[in-house]
This record gives structure tokens, sequence and C-alpha cells, in this order.
């Protein structure tokens, strides 16, 4: 057998990286976003050696395309594959887009939490730096404890040792400002090789070497043997990608070890005092307390960080509020969820972006970051919930309607619509049907007799899919005689099934 991984080394058969393939292929934004966030390397191939940028250029879906560029996909005009690319592109716009693609400029290959994490340097929001180095002159630079203990091992031992206590460390006298800087900036995922000055190289060096940064090295000892401008650009795309991965990879286990082992379960309904100083003693640095409240009446605490939780919206408005969660100098902010799972799939969301929420609580999940205005979580919950085959084995379609009306998350009404379509002899006589027709037709404001209903809208629509027939070819149904035709066709089992649809609507008192 030929090992084709050995042809091409951006062959790639991950799984993820296969689904992302499809999802780029078909248009689907919301999955292709989901399948990024789990470090696939979206500039690999799969076995025909497409890329993920070149497939959704050809099949002319523009949104993807963007999100891919903004996510790292790399288009190279000298180069067979971004030739291939633009000139495959199925329209104008996408083709204008890639053209005026500039990978000289496109070293920000972040994920949004990366993104997030950069805009820390400037935290204008909760402002909550608790160290600070002092340079000459008493120049200072401030920093989060907790990301600089993610992100290095040597501030991880000195927060845990000599450091402490303190809030601030004096730098030796002649220590060079900038290049400490950059360092920091390279912590907080800010894209800064492209700013990178060729005086500063030796002391970046050195301060890589001290603070344990491999890949940053590797990088410095590359770059100094390239000259070609397109090819300096195309190493820094893959080293910021990688720089990227290593990161999230390196806030998973801080979280994992310091949120999450360290979490307590209090069952006395009782906050102590004695329990909340062991939490702030522990290592996570944290500046709240987060209470997770089960529906079983079980309350854990974990110290998080408020500059974290500002990815939500709803913390956000929380402490840049006169709220007392945004005074009190150690605030315990309350969160009830159905189980701890849940609380923890959302923090592990909003600490390094994971999507890999368990199908069987992705509703839970899905609720939730709806109350805590995260968008984005609510969007990756839903497209596990429709990329599931387990879970209707354990909810109904109605209970996905049900989310979707009470969350409005257009992705799995149109889900539901599908699944009633496609199996409608089984639904047909399900009152829960009945019921969520009516509901859908008071969902219309002030409802005129001539509105339609939007859930019997879309399960016609999905009718018309289920045997690929488009709406124009219906008329055939009255003025075509020959039986075999309309079998084959399949515009006969499309009538039985909207018979179906239509007779249950009489019953409910519509008119068709």
């Amino acid at each position: 057998m030929v090992d084709t991984s050995a042809k091409n080394p951006l062959l790639n058969q991950n799984k993820n990286f296969l689904e992302l393939c499809f999802a780029c292929r078909i248009g689907d934004v919301e999955n292709a976003d989901r399948l990024i966030s789990t470090g696939v390397n979206v500039n690999g191939v799969d076995e025909f050696d497409n890329s993920p940028l070149f497939l959704a250029s050809l099949c002319g879906h523009e949104d993807v395309v963007n999100l891919l560029l903004r996510r790292g996909s790399v288009c190279d005009r000298d180069r067979y594959e971004g030739a291939r690319c633009i000139y495959g592109a199925l329209t104008d716009s996408i083709r204008n887009i890639l053209l005026k693609y500039d990978i000289s400029k496109a070293v920000d290959v972040k994920q949004p939490f990366a993104s997030h994490l950069s805009s820390l340097m400037n935290d204008d929001i909760v402002n909550n730096f608790d160290f600070q180095f002092t340079f000459d002159d008493d120049l200072q630079i401030p920093a989060h404890k907790f990301i600089l203990a993610a992100r290095s091992s040597y501030f991880r031992q000195k927060f845990s040792g000599p450091w402490a206590t303190l809030k601030s460390k004096r730098m030796p006298t002649g220590s060079d400002i900038e290049a400490f800087r950059s360092i920091l900036k390279f912590i907080y995922l800010v894209p800064v090789l492209h700013e990178l000055k060729q005086d500063q190289l030796k002391h970046i060096h050195l301060l890589s070497m001290k603070s344990g940064f491999p890949d940053l090295l590797s990088y410095l000892d590359k770059t100094m043997h390239v000259s070609d401008p397109s090819e300096r650009a195309s190493l820094m795309n893959e080293y910021q990608y990688k720089f990227n991965t290593d990161a999230r990879d390196q806030l998973e286990a801080y979280v994992n070890e310091n949120i999450f082992n360290n979490g307590i379960l209090l069952t006395s309904g009782e906050v102590k005092d004695r329990h909340l100083k062991t939490l702030r003693d522990l290592p996570p640095f944290g500046d709240l307390v987060l209470k997770v409240t089960t529906s079983e009446g079980q309350d854990y605490f974990y110290m998080c960080h408020k500059s974290i939780l500002v990815r939500s919206n709803f913390f956000k408005l929380m402490f840049s509020s006169s709220f007392q969660e945004a005074t009190s100098e150690v605030p315990i902010v309350s969160l009830s969820v159905v189980n701890l799972s849940v609380a923890e799939v959302v923090l592990s969301y909003l600490y390094y972006d994971s999507t890999d929420i368990p199908w069987e609580i992705a509703i839970d999940v899905l609720r939730t970051s709806d109350f805590i205005l995260t968008d984005r979580l609510k969007t990756m919950a839903a497209v596990t919930i429709t990329q599931s085959k387990e879970f209707l084995t354990k909810y109904s379609i109605f209970d996905v309607l049900d989310v979707a009306w009470s969350c409005s998350v257009e992705r799995l009404e149109h889900h539901a619509a599908k699944v009633i379509a496609y199996d409608i002899e089984n639904y047909i006589n399900d009152s829960l049907l009945s019921d969520a027709i009516i509901q859908s037709s008071k969902r219309i404001k002030s409802r005129q007799d001539t509105d339609t209903v939007e859930l019997v809208d879309d399960i016609r629509f999905y009718l018309l899919e289920k045997y690929d027939l488009q709406a124009d070819i219906l008329e055939l149904l009255d003025t075509e005689d020959d039986i075999d035709f309309l079998k084959k066709s399949g515009l006969l089992e499309y009538k039985k099934d909207i018979d179906l649809l239509e007779s249950l609507l009489i019953e409910l008192g519509f008119d068709i």
C-alpha cells in the first residue's frame, strides 16, 4: 500500500479535519467555526489535495471563505494551492476577496479566545492587573499572574516560590523593556513576529530561553535564514498558528488543574469564611468566586477570573455596572445550572474556546449560554444537537423545537422541521406535532387569516427537499396522468406526505 502522507506532508485524515472539509463544501459556517475551534490545521489537505479554503471557494460559500481567512488559511497566489483557490472560485466576489488577500499582512490567525487574551493587555473593562514589572526610570508594565503562570513554567515556578507574596518585581538594571514587552505580547498572543527588530533579537532570544518558549526560539532561528518576504510571511503564519494552539492547550491544562480540581463542594447552604480563604489561597490567582448551584441543590465554588468571564456579555455587564458583584473585593457570583458538567463546559469555552459539548447536555449548555448572553457558545451547542446521531434517542424533536423557540435559534427550528418532514408518517399522529403547529401559529404577532404558519412552511420546504423536487414542478400533480412517471419523479410519494400534513391542518382548523 502506498503511504500517501509521505507524498504530501499537509495530508490530514483527522476526523475533525475531514468534517471541516465537508462543512466547507456545503457552506455550514457554524459547524466550520466549531471544528476550527478544535485546533485542526486549516491549511491541511484531504486525500484529493483539496484544502478547506479551496473547497469553500469552489463551492461558492463566501461566508466560509471569510471565516477561513480570519482563522489562518493561507492564499498565496504565487503558490499552487493559492492559485487553485483563486481561479477555482465560483463567484467573482470570492475571487476578489482572495485576490485582495495579502499574505505579508496575514499573520493574525487567532481564535476568538486568543483575540480576547490579546485585548487584556489593555484591560479597560475590569482593570484587574495583579502584578507589575518595574524597569529603569520606574517604567512599569502590568500583567495578569494567571496568564503568565498558565503560559510559562518559569513564571509558574516564580509565583509559587520567591514571588508568591509579591505584587511587583523590579527588573535588573539595564533590562531591555521593549524586548520584555515583546515577550509579554507573545504570552498574550498578540501577533508580534512582524514587529521584531533586529537589534532586539538577542534580548528576545535570551528571554525566550529563560521563560521556556521553545517554539519562539525555533522561529527566531529559522527566520534568520529566510529573506523572501512571502516565505517569511508563511513562516510567521505557521508559527502564529502553533503559538495559539499551544496556548490553548496550556490554558486547558491550567483550568483543569487549578480551577476544576480545586473546586469546593459545600452542602451546608452556608459559605464558610475558612473555605473561601482556602479557595483564595490556591494557585489560580483568581479575583472572584463562582458559585455554581445545580438542580439538585448542590453548591460548588470555583476561583475564577473577571477578565475571562467578561467574554460573556452577562458578566461583562455585571462587572462594568454598579452591581455589588462589580465593587466587592472578591465577589461571589452565582450561576444556576442543571449539573456541574454544564458549568465546566461553559468555563472551558470562556477560558480556551473549547467547543467539545457532549450531546447529552447540549440543550442545557444552550439554555445556559443563552442566559449568560454568549451567542457563539449557544451556536456551538446548536451545532452539536444537529450533528449528533444519538441525540434523538434521549430527547424528542419537540424538545429541540421548544429550545429553538425559547432561545431564538433558527438553525434548530429548521433542523426540527427537517426531521419531522423526513419521517412525517411517524410524527403525523403525535399530539405534540399538533401542539407545535398551534404554538407556531401563535408566534405570529397580530396573525391574519392569510398568514402562514412558519413551522408548516418549513415542513413543506423539507418535504420538497426529501424528494429532490422544485416548487414549480408541483403543477404536474394536477395535469400528469402517467403514474409510472409520478412514482419515479417522487411526486406520488410527496403527494402522500403533503396530504397527511394538510389533513392534519384541516383537522386543527387551519385553511390550506
